[in-house]
């Protein structure tokens, strides 16, 4: 007898339960099933041409098309946390899949998978950049939270919502109408410690419209080391690094997992005349070496997940007398953490905001 082939499985490393479907003869194993839209959306999946998949569920749509088909699927995203959870799930598949990160949208496609973002004008951005590179006859297929389409007309000519669930939708967008659009840059001034900035941003990242009140109060207050070495932990559109280095900071680095966020990052460092490294990753560890300060407006999880790690990064990472800044709304985890990891802490609180700080000491010396 011939050897008998492993069949064919997609395996979503998503968490410690194991559940397991059978979405059109292709077994799924994951933690908590596959969400409705992404099961349904296979339905309509294409069974030729060239396909892009751009940040379905934990890249299951690209998943389920290299286990079905062997298609011709390629899987790109502006966060790099998808990206690593997407090459998880196809090494964990033994399918190839190699996630790519991309944004704007490039290349040339018969079909683009795209889970559209909860912002109006972050959707409108991309689907826009999707219409732009499909090849004639091709079509977009977005998962969206509802059939309507609003900001997509002028984008599409034709819009068939082809799959409705609860809070859910599938939306097939077929003759787009014209050339891509320039990116949607919004401009804005900022004002800071005797600087005067106008800086970029784009639809979907942090306060994409002006400077917000915590990092307002986190520049303020921050004492940048005179010729040190900075990390904006989180970067955005990079204002914080900017005025780092303004203030004197002789090396910056800039991380961030949003490429959309550090694509108007880059613009502002070479628009203010400044250069830095600019990092695209969730993890913090991707910044090399050591820091005399590192400034973080955390994300507001419950879990404290993001948070934990970028402040235990800290704590490792910071030369002895290097300086944590973080700024937060709910104190009381972040104090303990940071009593935990440096032995103490400073507190400044300004308009429902507050700014903690604590001072690296190596074993046998003093926390600040």
């Amino acid at each position: 007898m011939g050897k008998r082939l492993r069949p064919v499985q997609v395996r979503i490393v998503d968490g410690k339960g194991k559940r397991l479907q059978v979405i059109k003869g292709i077994e799924v194993h994951s933690s908590g099933g596959v969400p409705p839209q992404w099961a349904a959306l296979t339905e309509f999946l294409p069974h030729q041409g060239k396909i892009l998949d751009y940040g379905s569920w934990q890249g299951v749509a690209a998943l389920w098309l290299k286990a079905s088909r062997d298609a011709r699927v390629d899987f790109a995203h502006y966060s790099s946390a998808l990206l690593a959870r997407a090459g998880e799930n196809a090494s964990a598949s033994q399918l190839t899949l190699e996630p790519e990160p991309m944004f704007p949208l490039q290349g040339r496609w018969d079909t683009v998978v795209m889970a559209a973002p909860a912002q109006s004008e972050a959707l409108v951005m991309l689907a826009g950049q999707a219409a732009s590179c499909l090849n004639p006859g091709g079509q977009l297929l977005l998962v969206a939270a509802s059939p309507r389409a609003e900001g997509l007309r002028t984008l599409f000519s034709d819009i068939n919502p082809v799959a409705v669930g609860k809070g859910w939708a599938i939306l097939r967008c077929t003759k787009p109408r014209g050339e891509a659009a320039a990116l949607p840059w919004r401009k804005f001034p900022v004002a800071l410690r005797g600087f005067q900035l106008e800086l970029k941003s784009l639809p979907g990242i942090f306060s994409p419209g002006g400077l917000d009140s915590g990092t307002e109060l986190m520049l303020q207050e921050a004492e940048i080391p005179q010729g040190g070495r900075v990390l904006d932990l989180g970067c955005g559109y990079g204002v914080v690094g900017i005025v780092a280095s303004k203030l004197g900071a002789g090396e910056v680095v800039y991380l961030d997992e949003d490429l959309v966020a550090l694509t108007a990052c880059r613009e502002n460092i070479a628009a203010h005349g400044l250069q830095g490294e600019v990092i695209h990753s969730h993890l913090p560890w991707a910044a090399k070496g050591k820091f005399d300060c590192i400034l973080v407006n955390p994300p507001y999880h419950a879990d404290y997940g993001i948070p934990r790690t970028f402040l235990e990064f800290a704590a490792r990472r910071l030369n002895p007398g290097g300086w944590v800044y973080v700024v937060v709304k709910k104190p009381l985890w972040y104090r303990n953490k940071l009593r935990s990891l440096f032995g103490g802490f400073r507190s400044i609180e300004r308009n429902g905001y507050h700014l903690l700080s604590s001072q690296y000491q190596p074993p046998g010396g003093l926390s600040g």
